[in-house]
This record gives structure tokens, sequence and C-alpha cells, in this order.
């Protein structure tokens, strides 16, 4: 399997069992830019035997878009393509000139809804009169989520029953990346997601075969290179005011995860920065996150939800100057410098993904973190649907030097305080750390069944990655 289709697999099942049916398909896949929403179909599509037309729609509204649709169509009809005035044309068009299975393909359908708001209403009708009676089936991906859930997936959208099937595309977990850089070790395998994070096309940039820091001075720092401003042409592309935005989220990259906090970093009032906040989470830019014990509620705090994007406003744009006048190194030198703080923040996300692994030994239902004050908890997880609705508690150490016995005092001292359903609930823990534990810690590990330490090696097992 490619690269891209790193960890696919479910994807790729959902779209053959929903083609193994007799059933005419309007799928719908969504997910944010970059994710591999396209490859995933375009991979699809040619390992299966219908015949298939694919079409990438822009921004330049109905009209031009159909006229280009339908030339797409006549050039795989070997056809003269027919005057067409919009989309309900042109799928007229292809049930005359087809008589068998065909898979319609319509890339960034987004950008047709944000063009044009009665777009739902008109694949409405495709679908339920030019479409009926054919073995023409449609596929709607689109990149901007708030569109196509609008568009095609919520209970206003004219669409709503018609789709057959639907699947948000999410970037690719801890575990998955391995496949990526085989030749690189747990600390940089750590390192690398703590730079890029899960999407696909971000991860594809660097070389495995090269040394980390020379792959973010040529892939990220180098002016010109894909990396280099991408961030900002996200945001740019998606969003009005991106100067705000950017500054909000250098802020976050800064530490700020509070309303409050962000709003003073950046010089605005706290009362308007919620909208921002709300559009970021929407991107999956941005997640809000509670205690794990209290998921509804209201005292939340905002972080980075994309690793690259935490990265990049931390290193890249407060030194653009820097890096326009080509002072590459400089910037090198400081990540050098900074990367190990930078990536134990990370890393506590990598162990939370590890305690949802099938290997892990307590099973949990929901993880995440837990805050009360100054007392802080790196993982805490509850196993709801487990007759004895256990509590796990750990704390992630990315540090060069062994754990010793005083993380785990701590961590039971800080544990007191937590309360979940009652204080009767069963509480076990866990500790990662990146060097290992001291003799003393192992050896009271050894004596109880409530204490578990992972090292990185032990955090490959329960990846699967081999080490």
């Amino acid at each position: 399997m490619c690269i891209e289709f790193v960890n696919r697999d479910r994807e790729f099942e959902f779209l053959e069992r929903q083609f193994d049916t007799e059933e005419r398909q309007l799928l719908v896949l969504y997910g944010r830019r970059r994710v591999g929403k396209t490859e995933l179909v375009t991979e699809f599509l040619e390992r299966q035997t219908r015949e298939f037309v694919y079409f990438l729609a822009d921004q330049r509204g109905t009209a031009a878009n159909a006229a280009r649709f339908v030339q797409e169509c006549a050039d795989a009809f070997d056809d003269m393509p027919p005057a067409v005035d919009g989309f309900d044309d042109v799928f007229t068009y292809i049930t005359r000139r087809v008589d068998d299975e065909l898979i319609v393909v319509i890339d960034e359908f987004s950008h047709l809804v944000a063009e044009d708001d009665v777009i739902p209403s008109v694949f409405q009708r495709i679908h339920d009169e030019i479409l009926t009676g054919t073995d023409v089936s449609v596929i709607l991906l689109g990149s901007s989520i708030s569109m196509m859930e609008e568009g095609a997936l919520s209970h206003d959208s004219p669409l709503y029953g018609r789709r057959t099937g639907q699947w948000k595309l999410s970037p690719l977990e801890f575990g998955d990346i391995h496949q990526f850089f085989p030749a690189y070790s747990m600390t940089d395998l750590v390192s690398v997601y703590a730079i890029l994070g899960g999407i696909p096309a971000y991860l594809e940039q660097f070389d495995s075969d090269r040394p980390l820091l020379e792959n973010v001075r040529d892939r990220i720092l180098s002016k010109g290179s894909f990396l280099y401003e991408e961030p900002e042409f996200f945001l740019r592309q998606e969003l009005r005011e991106p100067a705000t935005y950017m500054s909000i989220l250098e802020a976050m990259a800064a530490g700020k995860t509070t309303v409050t906090g962000i709003a003073n970093e950046i010089g605005r009032d706290a009362s308007g920065i919620s909208r921002y906040l709300s559009n970021l989470r929407r991107l999956e830019a941005v997640d809000r996150r509670t205690p794990v014990t209290e998921p509804d509620a209201k005292r939340g705090i905002y972080v980075n939800a994309d690793n690259f994007f935490s990265f990049w406003f931390r290193f890249v744009s407060p030194n653009r100057t820097d890096l326009e006048r080509g002072n590459q190194q400089a910037v090198v030198e400081m990540i050098e410098a900074q990367l190990d703080e930078y990536t134990s923040r990370i890393f506590e996300d990598v162990c939370r993904q590890a305690v949802h692994q099938p290997a892990f030994p307590v099973p949990v239902s929901r993880t995440g973190t837990w805050w009360y004050g100054e007392d802080e908890i790196d993982v805490a997880a509850v196993g709801e649907d487990n007759a004895e609705e256990r509590l796990l508690l750990g704390e992630c150490k990315w540090t060069s030097s062994p754990v010793g016995s005083g993380l785990l005092e701590n961590l039971e001292r800080t544990a007191s305080d937590v309360r979940w359903r009652g204080s009767d609930r069963r509480k076990e823990f866990v500790l990662f750390s990146k060097s290992g534990f001291t003799d003393d810690l192992r050896a009271v590990a050894t004596d109880r069944s409530d204490l578990y330490l992972y090292d990185l090696a032990g955090l490959a097992a329960l990846f699967e990655i081999e080490s």
C-alpha cells in the first residue's frame, strides 16, 4: 500500500461495502484540506472495474463549473460536449450516453455550495429525477467541513435523507506515521509527529533517510518549500481576517489557553475572541478541552489541534524576517535547543493515544486530561463501559533522565483530589518516560497490580512499531 493510504483500510472497506450493493449510491466524503480525500477516492476508483468520471470544482460559480464538467464528461465518452446551463443538464447528458454502471466524483463540492446556495437543491433534483432508474452513482468530496455539513449532511439540506453513506476523513494518529519513516527511532518518531502531526500531505514532505533537523531546515524553513507558508495559505483560503486568526494561533503556540489569556496576548477584547475560536474549531485547527471527568464543564481551555500549525506558529511565524533573509541556521539552532521542551507537550497526546491501543491492559472509553486550580494530570481516562468503572491516571515525562518514585508519589497525591461519579472508583496509574525508570520505581511497580510503566520500547510495543 502506498504511504498515502497508511491506515485507510476502514475507509476502503466502507467504499467497497457501499458499492457491493446493487443500490445506486450518493456518498459524502469530507475532511480538512490535505487529509487525503482525493487520493483515497482516486485509488479506490482505480482498484475497481466500474467506469468513472472525476471532476474538481473551483470557486468560479455554477456556470463555469458546469461547462468544465461537461467537457470532462465528453472527453471520457470521446464525444463533443453539448451546451449546458447547469449541473442538471450535465447529468441529463450523462444518462443519455451511459447504459452501464458509472461513478461520478465531484471533488470540492463545498466550493459549489459556497458560491451558489441552490446547489444542494439542484443535486436533490438530479438524484431524485434525473438519475432515477440509472446505475449512475455520485460521490461528493469537500474540504470545507461546515459547507459539507450544511450543504449535504444537515437536516435542513435538500440532500438530507438522499445520501446512502458518509465518512469524515481524519488525520492519522501517532501509531500510523512510522510507516512514513521506517528508519527513524522512537525518539525521532515522537519528534516528527510533534512537528508534522498526522496530515499525510505534510508527512510526505520529509525524507525518512535524512536527519530530522535537516528535513526541518529544507522542507519547512526554506522559502519556496511546500510547508514554508502552508498555514498562512490555509487560513487565507478558509477565513476572512486571516491576520487575526494567525495572531490567535501564535498566542496559543506561546502557551495561552484561555479566552482571556489569548485576548490579552493579542490586544483584543475577550468578548470578541470566541467567534474566532469557534471558526478555528470548525476547521479542526483548534480544540476545546475540559477535564475528562467533566466533559460538559464550562471551564474549558483551547489548544492547537494541528501539531504542524503549533510548530509553525511557534518557530516559523515569529522568525520570518530571519528566514526571508536566508538565515535558516539561527532558527534551526533555536529549534534544536527548544525541541525537547516543545515535544514534551505532544508526547502527552501520544501517551493518551497509547492507552486506547488494544494491548494496553486497562480498557478505557474516554481519555483526556484532568486539572483543577494549579493541579494537573497529563493522562486521565475513564472506563464508563466497564462494571468497575475504573479511573486511569498518568504522567508523561520527555526528559533525559530516568523517572523515579517521586513522580508516582506526586501523581498519587494529586489523584486523591480527582472525583468521578463518587470517591470509591478504582484508580490505576500509568507512567510514561522517554528515558525509562529508576530501579527503585521498577521495584515498586513489580509489587503493584495498579501501576504500569512504559518507556519508549514499551510504547513501541503498544503501537506495534518495530524498534
